[in-house]
């Protein structure tokens, strides 16, 4: 009698260690399935993000980025840095430096504080109308080229075009400011005319 109950016994330990290492495969297989899912998705997220003013929408990769975010990102940079008068010089530079990369934010730093002291020194205030903007993508660069109006004591001492080159790069889905380059364009005619009639 005990030697039919032990066989049972051993029957039903048997069945249950089938079940157990059938759950264990199924548990192996799954957790295999996962980590290949990992693998190849790792990396591959995209951020959808809204510039400053919503025009349009653009995503970012961890090492990839839209032409639209650069248009948008290089026209609102541009607008912070160049639209500026003695009582919001300060603040704009600060929003500024906020997008800078690591490696040049001293630098930039330097830069944006000696413009505002020249600025408030002279009671100037400048504005930019851009009349275009291009993207290189490969390169992560944006140029604008337009109109930079001074005034001083709200009289327009200025009016010259200039274009304007913005150098980005992307780390690890966090976009960053690394250049930021004037160049003075020739004069048109309509531009020196203006200027000359802007002189006292």
């Amino acid at each position: 009698m005990n030697l039919l109950r032990l066989r049972q016994d051993m029957g039903a330990a048997r069945r249950v260690s089938l079940w157990l290492l059938i759950l264990l495969s199924v548990c192996l297989v799954a957790n295999a399935v996962l980590a290949l899912a990992c693998v190849h998705f790792a990396g591959r997220e995209r951020v959808i993000l809204v510039p400053p003013e919503i025009h349009k929408s653009f995503w970012v990769e961890p090492e990839a980025l839209s032409a639209e975010y650069l248009e948008q990102m290089g026209y609102f940079l541009l607008q912070l840095t160049l639209n500026v008068t003695p009582q919001n010089v300060d603040h704009q530079a600060r929003v500024l430096l906020r997008y800078a990369d690591p490696e040049v934010s001293g630098a930039l730093k330097s830069t944006l504080a000696a413009a505002a002291e020249r600025l408030k020194r002279d009671g100037a205030a400048t504005v930019f109308s851009a009349q275009d903007v291009s993207v290189d993508l490969p390169r992560r660069r944006v140029t604008a080229r337009g109109r930079l109006t001074t005034y001083v004591s709200d009289r327009r001492v200025a009016d010259v075009i200039k274009t304007y080159h913005l150098g980005f790069t992307v780390r690890a889905g966090r976009v960053s400011v690394i250049s930021f380059q004037e160049r003075d364009d020739a004069p048109t005619a309509d531009a020196a005319g203006e200027s000359a009639a802007a002189r006292p």
